[in-house]
C-alpha cells in the first residue's frame, strides 16, 4: 500500500465516521428533550460506564486505551450537546 492509498482509506473511514457522528447527535437532541420533559439527568456515570465496558470488551490490548479515549470524548461531546440543547429551549 502506498501514501496515497492509505490516505483516500482514511478519507473514506473519515466520511462514515462524519455521517455516524452526525446521526449520533440528532439521536443526542431527540434524548435530551426526552429528560427534559421527564426531567431527567443528562449525567449517568453509571449508564456511561456500562456503555464504555460493552464497547470496549472484545477490542484488542493494543489500541484498547486509544479507543476508551475516542468513545468517552464522543460521549462527552453528545452530554454537552444535550446540555447545550435543553438550555436553548428554557
Amino acid at each position: 500500500m502506498t501514501l496515497e492509498e492509505a490516505r483516500q482509506d482514511i478519507d473514506k473511514i473519515d466520511n462514515g465516521l462524519r455521517e455516524l457522528f452526525l446521526k449520533r447527535m440528532k439521536v443526542s437532541e431527540a434524548i435530551a428533550e426526552i429528560k427534559a420533559a421527564s426531567g431527567d439527568e443528562i449525567y449517568k456515570p453509571d449508564r456511561e460506564k456500562i456503555v464504555i465496558d460493552r464497547l470496549t470488551a472484545d477490542v484488542d490490548e493494543d489500541v484498547k486505551d486509544e479507543y476508551t479515549q475516542f468513545v468517552k470524548k464522543i460521549m462527552e461531546i453528545s452530554r454537552n450537546y444535550q446540555f447545550k440543547k435543553i438550555s436553548e429551549k428554557n
